[in-house]
């Protein structure tokens, strides 16, 4: 897959997730095969300001890239400056957000809120490009609602302005997250814009990742909560695209592995205090495939070091 100047090994990417997408969860993803990185959503006035919190999100760790750094806002001038923050941080793409549902982004005007506006999209899409020298891409959603699907005229102002990319989650800002993707749309997108179309929504596994790029023609899917607790999908999705087949799924004690990685991961980058805050919902992703899993649901909630975080899964991730 081809993002302006930039090569893209296969078509398989990390899509970018709030409370989620941060360092060592990338390279997490990186080492399970993903081929292309996205940070979390951040605010673009504060990537523009230099805010202390913004910059901790623009971090990265050595092996990343390529990464996409992602900004939401709806002032051009301000996201062409954020845009130039992300580049000088040495990310190999700015993202645009103009899909996130959460109803204070939406009430700002920002996210999905912009999809009724494609004129204004496109105005924002010029601007970053003019400003930095990286690939800008777009994540889109179909539309504000189910009745008004926006994404086509979104798209095409996007491309005329200069975008490498548009990446559309098949659901409308409406839907959030809830019911299945209508996949049909990313097909109709692909067929109206020349630019590479990536798209999300409802794959969960190796099978729909590989099925989602037949039916829809995409150039590259992004999987979000498909990978959460499951960072083999990225894996296990390119061997079943090239060959057929998929690699087995893996043992106990390598999920274990995996969630050790991550977890001390987080220690090192957030320290001990919001890593303990984050503990519980990251590991039941992983842990939600291990036979007593209700057990180890209760005891990580009486986890206070890391020490006794690596007893817990020492005992529960058995081969």
């Amino acid at each position: 897959m081809q993002l302006g100047r930039l090569r893209i090994s296969h078509p398989f990417a990390l899509a970018p997730m709030e409370e989620h997408t941060n360092p060592p969860f990338r390279q997490l993803m990186r080492q399970f095969g993903a081929g292309l990185l996205c940070t979390e959503r951040i605010d673009g006035s504060d990537v523009a300001k230099r805010d202390r919190r913004a910059m901790r999100l623009l971090e990265t760790a050595p092996g990343e890239s390529p990464c996409a750094g992602q900004i939401s806002g709806i002032d051009p001038a301000e996201l062409a400056e954020a845009a130039r923050v992300v580049e000088e941080r040495g990310f190999a793409i700015v993202d645009l957000n103009f899909e996130c549902p959460i109803r204070r982004l939406v009430e700002r005007g920002e996210g999905g809120a912009l999809l009724s506006d494609p004129a204004a999209i496109g105005r924002i899409v010029a601007a970053v490009v003019r400003a930095v020298s990286v690939p800008v891409t777009l994540k889109i959603r179909t539309g504000p609602d189910e009745t008004n699907e926006t994404c086509l005229d979104v798209a095409r102002a996007a491309e005329q302005a200069g975008a490498a990319a548009v990446d559309l989650h098949a659901r409308s800002v409406r839907q959030a997250y809830v019911g299945e993707a209508d996949w049909p749309t990313v097909a109709r997108l692909k067929q109206a814009v020349s630019i590479p179309v990536l798209g999300s929504g409802s794959v969960r596994s190796p099978a729909d990742a590989v099925r989602f790029l037949r039916e829809t023609g995409a150039d590259g899917v992004a999987i979000g909560r498909g990978c959460l607790g499951r960072p083999w999908i990225f894996k296990q999705s390119r061997e079943l695209w090239q060959t057929g087949v998929a690699s087995h799924e893996p043992s106990p004690a390598e999920r274990g592995r995996a969630l050790r990685q991550l977890i001390e991961g987080e220690f090192r980058y957030y320290g001990a205090p919001v890593a303990l805050r984050r503990l519980a919902r990251t590991s039941c992703y992983f842990a939600k495939f291990v036979p007593e899993f209700e057990s180890f649901k209760k005891s990580i909630h009486e986890v206070r070091d890391l020490a006794a975080f690596r007893r817990l899964v020492t005992e529960h991730f058995r081969s």
